[in-house]
């Protein structure tokens, strides 16, 4: 029975898609899921894909030319899969892509800006871009990347990767993770890799100072003494 509902469910969504074409979406509510087989490809072009339930990737691509979302409660699950968007990757909770890539590229939309925002966990993540398109990352430590990092560009038109805001944006990376990038321009405000964290260096207080100064004088008190007692008994 939950079986039958659940493809009840994706048929439906597969098929309520807005009126409008620049507001169409394929919506997959909690509950259903989008089955992509392997070596298949399912391509919503430039509908919108807003993911609520679970993306069973096993081996296949879905498609999405404009922008693609991740609901709190959404799974993403299988390998060796690829998801592929043109536009904003948005998530309104922690997700991870499983063992699969994810590539945000030139989409539909209009204009040349495409943003994440959110917290992700990739295992594989390609910025490419042939049109020096600007990637904003969202401040802060929300993006993981486990395996290999790819920021490409083209000659003459580099990948620009800048900050959602003032402060960094950081990429962090798996211990055993990669990065490739070419043509890519990475701003001041974004961070391939952990942020490095120097340890303070422990100081004493004034009245430390103050006895640690008293010890050193006692102790070279009691030295000049013994030299001189070691003086006197020479002569």
């Amino acid at each position: 029975m939950k079986k039958a509902l659940g493809r009840l469910l994706v048929g439906f969504a597969a098929t309520v898609v807005l009126c409008s074409p620049a507001a169409a979406q394929w919506v997959f509510p909690p509950g259903s899921s989008l089955d992509v087989p392997a070596g298949g490809q399912t391509d919503l072009g430039c509908s919108a894909l807003d993911m609520q339930g679970t993306l069973n990737l096993n081996g296949g691509t879905v498609t999405v030319d404009t922008d693609a979302t991740f609901g709190s409660g959404s799974n993403v699950t299988g390998s060796n899969g690829v998801i592929s968007v043109g536009g904003n990757l948005i998530s309104t909770g922690n997700v991870s892509t499983g063992s699969n890539t994810v590539v945000l590229r030139d989409g539909c939309d209009p204009g040349n800006t495409s943003q994440i925002s959110g917290n992700f966990v990739f295992q594989n993540l390609t910025i490419s871009s042939t049109t020096g398109r600007t990637f904003v990352l969202p401040a802060g430590t929300n993006i993981t990347v486990l395996g290999t990092l790819t920021v490409q560009g083209a000659p003459g038109q580099n990948v620009q990767l800048v900050s959602s805001s003032g402060t960094t944006a950081v990429v962090n990376l798996g211990p055993n993770a990669t990065v490739v990038r070419n043509f890519a321009s990475v701003t001041g405000t974004v961070q391939i890799g952990a942020v490095t964290t120097v340890a303070a260096i422990p100081t004493l207080s004034e009245y430390g100072l103050i006895l640690l100064s008293l010890l050193i004088g006692m102790a070279m008190y009691w030295k000049r003494r013994e030299f001189a007692a070691h003086s006197r008994r020479l002569s």
